[in-house]
């Protein structure tokens, strides 16, 4: 079972890919045909590509949140650095789900980070994150302590 904050926290991943799809949606035609693709370690640009890529890299995001999201809902699945025994199951279950509904938001933040820079959105791109990650945590602490 999936406590109320792991779907949360979750959510949040979802929130963050929703967002930086609509932005894209509404400013594509205004995007450059040609965009960064990658930036090497002193945050020079190595390669431009096409903006199709930010479909592909939007499509690639929706599929690791499909694959994190299936692995939190069956946690038994997942690939664990311990042997999994009766007695330490539902810890280690719910320590993975923590760990991918966390490496969710990660995932979907590079990306929101890749769309908002090739729109010129990246002024606002804390601001726009900050209330995407903040809101849904904040009302975690509204949740009873029972769901957990």
């Amino acid at each position: 079972m999936v406590s109320k904050k792991i779907k949360i926290i979750f959510l949040i991943s979802i929130s963050i890919f929703i967002t930086y799809l609509i932005l894209l949606i509404q400013n594509y035609s205004e995007i450059p045909e040609l965009i960064t693709t990658h930036i090497d370690i002193k945050g020079q640009t190595d390669k431009q590509g096409s903006k199709n890529n930010l479909w592909i890299a939007s499509s690639v995001n929706l599929g690791l949140l499909l694959i994190i999201g299936f692995l939190i809902k069956k946690p038994h699945l997942a690939n664990f650095p311990i042997e999994i025994t009766e007695k330490n199951k539902d810890i280690a279950y719910k320590n993975m789900q923590i760990f991918l509904s966390i490496l969710s938001i990660i995932i979907s933040s590079a990306f929101a980070y890749m769309v908002f820079k090739a729109i010129n959105y990246t002024h606002n791109y804390f601001y726009i994150m900050s209330a995407l990650i903040l809101f849904p945590l904040t009302i975690l602490f509204f949740i009873k302590k029972k769901d957990d």
